[in-house]
């Protein structure tokens, strides 16, 4: 599994974070692209998930590259295996695929120095409840899958990686509000930025200290 395919399983729907990094792992497995995601202007329904994500992390600001994306979209974008476990939950809540949608804002680097957030929100659920389903999809396609738990910022994180691409950021998987939060960044003052500014409710303005994991995956 190559750097950028190991980003991209971990980050879930990946032609919301790395175009050029999906259209080479859909090539490499005969996948056709799905469809465009959605600019923030064009649905009203995004205005409050986007206003969710930090402005700036380090000092850099992220709304140039912020995207958005429908159920319908991110499923079509997911594989059959990733998607029957959110299906799950959808008709166990009583939701469809409707309901939920996500946003993601990244910084434009290598996927050894990778910075993205994503928000992805089913509404109507208690997020937290969620959060397995969660670690199977983001595992589920992962060749050394490695879950440990922790915490950043206050928050309880779940920390997941791939034991067989060791130079991948681990991604921080948490849930606040009725949100699911994804972080992926090189530099953990940046992953303790962005999860403070969820935490805290508001925009990120400055870095923190380094998050303290609890248990080795």
């Amino acid at each position: 599994m190559t750097k950028l395919r190991s980003l991209t399983t971990l980050a879930l729907a990946a032609a919301l974070l790395l175009p050029a990094a999906t259209a080479m792992a859909q090539d490499e497995a005969g996948v056709s692209p799905g469809p465009d995601a959605t600019a923030p202007s064009q649905d009203p329904r995004f205005t409050e998930l986007a206003a969710l994500l930090p402005e700036t992390l380090g000092g850099q600001v992220l709304a140039d590259n912020l995207t958005l994306a429908t159920g319908e979209q991110l499923f079509t974008l997911m594989r059959p295996e990733e998607t029957a476990v959110l299906q799950r939950v959808l008709d166990a809540t009583g939701t469809t695929v409707a309901d939920y949608a996500a946003a993601t804002t990244w910084l434009p680097v290598t996927a050894a120095d990778v910075v993205v957030v994503q928000v992805h929100r089913i509404a109507g659920i208690d997020a937290a409840a969620s959060l397995d389903a969660w670690v199977e999809v983001l595992t589920i396609n992962l060749a050394e899958p490695k879950v440990s738990e922790g915490s950043v910022a206050g928050l309880p994180v779940t920390f997941v990686s791939d034991g067989s691409a060791p130079e991948v950021p681990e991604l921080h998987l948490f849930s606040a509000g009725d949100a699911i939060w994804m972080v992926v960044a090189a530099d953990q003052a940046i992953v303790e930025e962005a999860v403070g500014a969820v935490a805290a409710g508001e925009p990120a303005a400055g870095t923190g200290a380094e998050a303290e994991p609890t248990a080795e995956g």
